[in-house]
């Protein structure tokens, strides 16, 4: 199966230092993603939602909820990854869907999009572990691994931790080990939204740039700009390079929502 026009915005390479692109199968754009060897970065912005309500709860038990962002530089990528995650939902793949569900919820974001990243780690061990334990479940493993397209990603599905050393959010704290994003590039993001006065309403409740995401925990109407003092308390509160934050009772117009900062636009769910 060809995906000449649904990758078309992508530049996937199929060896490091290559500059020809070339037009992929599904399952080589699963293995370029996976092991790295594809360009993701862009600079178009929009909204972008990635259906998965109501699929396989028993194959997917942790990944049951529509996932929407406003990305400030990455739509296109987005794009690609929603249409490979619809392929592998009817090819049975899902292995490779929960790997690009972790891609596009970190904004498709090329640093923590391969699976050797600490970050796409963490996104495939909450997978298989869920938000009320720390143990791995090995039925979900053995699935996972047998239903990817990457040699890449089945491995990185076997090898993991049997438990999570990460503590569950959020357990009242503001700063948090799970799910960090470097600040540097919180701070481009906020320096984004510190001048957007577009009014906000409904979904998607998170926003991306680079690889770092504001998300708020209930619909709300307001100007997006809001969002900054409670992003910057993060980033100011949180000590390291890194930051994973939530704030909780955030005043955004007169209405009241749980807001994060991570490197995931489903930080507050």
């Amino acid at each position: 199966m060809q995906l000449k026009s649904l990758l078309s915005s992508l530049v996937l390479l199929y060896a490091a230092g290559s500059s020809k692109a070339q037009e992929l199968s599904y399952e080589d754009s699963i293995h370029a993603l996976a092991y790295g060897n594809v360009a993701l970065q862009g600079n178009s912005s929009g909204t972008i939602w990635l259906n998965i309500t109501g699929f396989a709860p028993q194959q997917l038990p942790t990944i049951q909820t529509n996932l929407g962002l406003f990305t400030y530089d990455n739509l296109e990528a987005l794009n690609a990854v929603t249409g490979l995650a619809r392929i592998a939902a009817s090819k049975g793949q899902y292995g490779d869907l929960v790997f690009l569900y972790n891609v596009f919820s970190m904004n498709a974001f090329a640093d923590y999009a391969h699976v050797a990243s600490e970050q796409m780690q963490a996104g495939l061990l909450a997978a298989v572990t869920g938000k009320n334990s720390t143990v791995a479940d090995p039925h979900l493993v053995e699935l996972y691994a047998n239903t990817s397209s990457s040699a890449f990603l089945r491995e990185a599905y076997q090898n993991l931790p049997k438990t999570s050393a990460i503590e569950k959010r959020w357990a009242r704290e503001a700063c948090d080990s799970a799910h960090q994003a470097v600040k540097s590039a919180c701070r481009t993001l906020i320096n984004s939204i510190s001048v957007d006065a577009t009014w906000k309403s409904g979904g998607p409740r998170s926003i991306c740039r680079s690889g770092c995401c504001i998300s708020w925990s209930a619909n709300a109407t307001f100007q997006i700009q809001n969002l900054t003092n409670a992003a910057n308390y993060c980033v100011q509160t949180c000590g390291g390079a890194k930051v994973s934050c939530e704030v909780w009772g955030v005043s955004l117009q007169g209405y009241s929502v749980d807001q994060c900062l991570s490197n995931r636009a489903d930080g507050c769910t």
